[in-house]
């Protein structure tokens, strides 16, 4: 084959390369099925949102942090809005770990003492006071922003708890008898409440932390009361 015609045939390839790159529609579902550009992109967007704020966050940022282009994220994100929400939600999977865990092993005293440590350690991580932050200032402009890191965050971890004790109460594990959905999304809020109860609140306004013998002593408490309150 004349020389040319590889240099041609080459460069047919690599523009091919190029426009698949660019262009989303080439390829959507092999860049979707890129967990590692999926994981860039979420912490670059994590990143660029605490740094510049929700409003002042581009994709532009986030992609040239992530090191992907801007056509790679909208092969994963819809919006800036869509990031967002998935942040909120990869942060409470991870913390719902153990209210979707159904080992025999771990009864409901020991899964809800998890959760509880668990949580605190996360709401007091400095990124997350940030986060909280960052939805705070901006849900008055954004009120949709808002309404999507409940329902990503806050609401679901309610869901999930209140189903565990709806399934725990039925063979009569931690609680005394059996309760329905709406008792159990009750009982799911005080709990949440009451871990929450004002650590959060120091966090933010720069407080030193309970010791965590003490928090971790509380969190014990917190669950105490929920068990016996049926």
């Amino acid at each position: 084959m004349p020389k040319s015609l590889r240099r041609n045939g080459a460069k047919a390839r690599l523009l091919a390369s190029a426009q698949t790159e660019t262009n989303p529609a080439k390829s959507p579902s092999a860049e979707r099925a890129r967990p590692d550009k999926h994981d860039a992109i979420t912490r670059a967007a994590a990143e660029t949102f605490l740094a510049e704020g929700f409003e002042r966050a581009s994709l532009d940022q986030i992609a040239h942090r992530a090191g992907v282009s801007k056509q790679t994220i909208y092969s994963h994100f819809a919006d800036k809005e869509a990031l967002f929400k998935a942040i909120c939600t990869e942060l409470t999977e991870t913390l719902t770990i153990p209210l979707r865990e159904n080992s025999s092993a771990s009864n409901l005293r020991n899964t809800l003492v998890r959760l509880g440590e668990d949580m605190l350690k996360m709401m007091l991580r400095p990124a997350a006071l940030d986060l909280h932050r960052l939805v705070a200032s901006a849900a008055p402009r954004f009120p949709e922003l808002g309404r999507v890191a409940y329902e990503a965050g806050a609401r679901r971890m309610l869901n999930d708890l209140a189903a565990l004790l709806v399934a725990r109460s039925q063979i009569g594990d931690g609680l005394s008898r059996p309760i329905g959905p709406a008792q159990a999304e009750m009982l799911a809020e005080q709990f949440v409440g009451m871990l929450r109860g004002f650590h959060q609140a120091r966090g933010l306004l720069g407080v030193r932390p309970m010791p965590a013998a003490r928090r971790k002593a509380y969190v014990g408490a917190c669950v105490d009361m929920l068990l016996t309150s049926v």
